[in-house]
Order: structure tokens, then sequence, then C-alpha cells
């Protein structure tokens, strides 16, 4: 069999396949995010470092350092809306 042959047979199932991750992508995106962003309060950490991820390599350990951190008593800050007492405990 021709490799040209062989190559169109394989293509529509890495298109399949290829369109399958990239629809999981998009759909996992926000979700993933948000999730971060819950873990990085509750570590009493800024939401503001999930731009570490911009960073290559270093970015995305240095998020997965900061998640695995144990959570922080004093990240109930960031659960308490705008204009409301906080718990004094």
């Amino acid at each position: 069999m021709p490799l040209h042959m062989a190559s169109s047979a394989v293509l529509p199932s890495v298109v399949l396949f290829g369109t399958f991750i990239m629809l999981w992508n998009v759909v996992t995106f926000l979700p993933g995010l948000a999730l971060l962003v819950r873990r990085l309060h509750d570590g009493n950490f800024s939401s503001w470092l999930v731009f570490l991820r911009l960073v290559p390599f270093l970015g995305g350990i240095a998020l997965l350092v900061l998640a695995l951190q144990p959570s922080n008593p004093k990240g109930h800050r960031f659960d308490l809306r705008a204009g409301t007492a906080s718990d004094a405990s």
C-alpha cells in the first residue's frame, strides 16, 4: 500500500481525535480556571497569581506548588462579600 493512501485512511480518525481534544479543552478551561482561583484563595493567595501560567514551564510548577499548600484560615477574607463585616473568631 503506498504511503499516501495509508495516511489518507488515518486522517479522519486524527481529525476526529483532534476535534475531541480541542472541544474538551474549550469545555474544561473555565471550570479549571475557577477551581484554581478558589484553591489559591483557600491558601490565602491572590487570584492574580493565576497569570503565572503564562510563564513557560516554571509558571506551571509554581502554581502546582501553590495549589498544594495547606489551607490557610486567613483565606476566608476572599469569601466575604463587599460591604459585609468579617467574622471575629
